[in-house]
């Protein structure tokens, strides 16, 4: 029975961070105004949020940029009264490029992080048993083409192959001749395909003297993918001798950790006038968080008994609005605001994955240096607080989340210039 004990606080936390974070921040364009971008198509990001939207851009452009993630989380218990993430900051970055081959078909490729997440506290924090370091990493490459059907409208689709990987640690409750209490550390990688598809349509232009008005929309879905960690090492220590049967000091174990299916739907309408332009966006996300209702971890060691956790997280919808407003096709403010519902149902928080439904705001600057160079900037702040009891450990706690994220990007073009067809908002 002791050992079922022991077994259990090692391993059902661990379905809460396995989902890790969706990191909305693909495109700074984008991330400036709320993470709205499927109904637009004003740089290479479109690559990512609706392939289709590439056969609307011209010649060959590039982004490249980084955020910097400043998360800081605090957790509130009825015995301590703060206990404070000891986790470091961010860095994810992308690339994206998409290239004109004819008037019909374009070509895009993508390397970003769409998922991730870390946590990290003091050794001997009163939650060590649950969780102390933690960190999930994704890196997606993503070959796509679109094709014009016809003036109005396009459809683009490609392939994703995945990459992930992650660690935790946590302290176990036995003790042994070394310590007072024991250590589980667990690593693995492991790889996924999936797709993505999308159709965007330049669905409306109305003209009226030296202004026009365009509205266009946007549909796009993105494939779950299912990362097989087949190469994963776990490594116990301080563990007493009557266990070491079923907790040796290294066994290699299997798993899969399944991300998400993402569906979107978006729509722009943008006003075009001599010397300014005034876009308005807005995106529907509907994430397939269900799909992650397990989480199994098999052992090579014949000792170590499966793992089976229930995760139970439920679908959610997210609403994205923005703005832009450019001045002579060069100078550009922009603004947004999310409402995101968290998957994590009552009963399932830790502090592994302290998710929280929010409504977070928006911010950014873009300036065009010529006809090939522009850069963007883009700030994002969160701000959350949630109560819960993670059920499995009788872990009763108020978490308090606060983030901020800069972002950087530099935008090339390269071949054409800027056609009619093109969204104002560089």
């Amino acid at each position: 029975m002791k050992k079922l004990v022991i077994y259990a606080s090692l391993f059902l936390p661990l379905s809460a961070f396995a989902g890790g974070f969706q990191l909305n921040l693909q495109g700074l364009k984008a991330a400036a105004m709320g993470g709205a971008a499927t109904g637009i198509a004003s740089d290479a990001s479109t690559v990512f949020y609706n392939p289709a939207g590439m056969s609307h851009l011209n010649g060959h452009q590039f982004t490249f940029g980084f955020n910097l993630v400043d998360p800081y989380v605090s957790v509130q218990t009825p015995e301590v009264a703060n206990t404070n993430q000891t986790s470091k900051r961010a860095t994810p970055i992308h690339f994206y490029y998409s290239g004109q081959i004819n008037e019909k078909l374009h070509f895009g490729f993508l390397i970003n992080n769409q998922f991730g997440s870390s946590s990290s506290f003091e050794d001997d924090w009163q939650g060590r048993y649950i969780i102390q370091n933690i960190s999930l990493k994704t890196f997606m490459f993503q070959p796509t083409v679109s094709y014009k059907l016809h003036d109005k409208i396009s459809i683009g689709g490609g392939f994703v192959y995945a990459r992930g990987s992650f660690s935790t640690e946590k302290a176990i409750p036995v003790s042994s001749s070394n310590s007072t209490e024991g250590k589980a550390s667990l690593s693995g990688s492991g790889d996924a395909v999936g797709y993505n598809l999308g159709i965007f349509s330049n669905f409306l232009t109305l003209a009226h003297g030296a202004s026009s008005t365009k509205l266009n929309v946007g549909i796009s879905y993105r494939s779950e993918l299912a990362v097989d960690l087949t190469n994963g090492e776990a490594e116990f220590t301080n563990i007493p001798e009557a266990l070491q049967g079923t907790f040796p000091a290294k066994t290699g174990f299997t798993s899969k950790l399944t991300l998400p299916q993402v569906f979107t739907a978006g729509l722009s309408v943008q006003h075009i006038k001599e010397n300014y332009s005034v876009t308005f966006i807005y995106d529907f996300n509907w994430t397939g968080w269900s799909s992650y209702d397990t989480l199994t971890f098999k052992f090579d060691n014949a000792d170590t008994p499966e793992s089976k956790t229930t995760k139970d997280w439920q679908d959610v919808v997210t609403h994205r609005f923005g703005v832009d407003f450019t001045y002579k096709e060069k100078f550009s403010v922009r603004g947004g605001i999310y409402i995101d519902d968290s998957p994590i149902k009552d009963g399932f928080v830790s502090p592994e994955l302290p998710d929280i439904s929010q409504t977070a705001y928006t911010a950014g600057l873009g300036y065009k240096i010529n006809d090939v160079f522009s850069v963007d900037f883009s700030f994002i702040r969160q701000s959350a607080e949630r109560r819960d009891k993670l059920l499995v450990a009788n872990f009763d706690a108020t978490y308090k989340r606060k983030v901020n994220v800069y972002g950087l990007a530099l935008n090339i073009k390269l071949g054409n210039k800027s056609s009619k067809n093109d969204i104002k908002t560089e």
